[in-house]
């Protein structure tokens, strides 16, 4: 009954294929040209393949990363097509479908990789350059840009989901002293090692920046009270057994906010600042 079903799918699709000719092609170029957002462009893209082939699931792998573009169920017949654009490696599709494909199908997906390629390669050059800007260039962090735009994001799922969302605030110990007396080499050797603990610390759903000088913060998110303190906990055993932030005597204060209803970007920044600057104070 399922082999039925699937010639009976199979027949529906070839009978409304046609051959791409090149008005047809030139359409589905001008409709891939010109998207910079990787997103946007598989859709496109689906959508118009889906005209002549039937998909279940299409999976693009790049960069050792997979990212779903057409959600469905598992198919035994799936197939892998390289995706290359002048001599230069685009990743992988890997095609899910109802039936096996043939001959004719794998030329035409072939044709529309190839209308593909051109675009997709400059929307993967846009999202390099444009993450590179959210980049801090000395300790590879995230920048403060990012910081505001990522913080918007979670309070605005933080309001939808009411999961936890804590706001934590760290400022080095003693960095002003390293750098006066050894010169800012070794206070960058410092900042980029104090960057590496503070991204063992937190797991691998948070994220960190650095905000500028000495100062850096951490989304945790869904979080507690307790996930921000088992963070703190971690990175203070991280420092302590660091030969070269022990050597110059470096810590960390720390201060935290929790989301409240009503808070922005401005308040819940504002309120973790200020504690940081209460514990620093203490330590004095």
């Amino acid at each position: 009954m399922s082999t039925q079903l699937e010639q009976v799918k199979k027949a529906a699709i070839q009978s409304r294929r046609v051959p791409l000719g090149a008005d047809q092609r030139l359409m589905v170029l001008q409709k891939l040209q010109g998207r910079l957002d990787i997103d946007p462009l598989f859709e496109v893209f689906t959508r118009e393949l889906e005209k002549q082939i039937d998909i279940t699931r299409l999976i693009w792998e790049h960069e050792e990363i997979s990212h779903i573009v057409r959600r469905g169920g598992a198919s035994e017949y799936r197939q892998t097509f390289s995706l290359k654009f002048a001599n230069t490696s685009l990743g992988m599709l890997q095609y899910s479908t109802p039936y096996k494909l043939d001959d004719d199908e794998i030329a035409l997906i072939h044709t529309y990789h190839k209308l593909l390629a051109g675009p997709l390669s400059n929307a993967i050059e846009y999202n390099r350059v444009r993450n590179l800007a959210l980049l801090d260039s000395l300790t590879g962090l995230n920048n403060r840009t990012s910081f505001e735009q990522d913080l918007r994001q979670s309070i605005a799922m933080t309001e939808r989901n009411d999961h936890g969302l804590i706001l934590m605030i760290f400022d080095m110990d003693n960095f002003k002293q390293v750098n006066d007396t050894y010169g800012h080499l070794d206070g960058d050797k410092v900042l980029r090692r104090f960057s590496l603990l503070l991204k063992e610390a937190i797991r691998a759903s948070d994220r960190c920046y650095r905000l500028g000088g000495d100062e850096f913060a951490v989304i945790l998110t869904p979080a507690t009270r307790e996930s921000a303190q088992l963070v703190n906990d971690r990175l203070k055993a991280l420092i302590a057994k660091d030969p070269l932030l022990t050597a110059h005597y470096i810590s960390s204060s720390v201060g935290c906010s929790a989301y409240r209803q009503g808070d922005s970007n401005v308040s819940m920044f504002e309120r973790a600042d200020r504690g940081m600057y209460r514990n620093k104070h203490k330590r004095r």
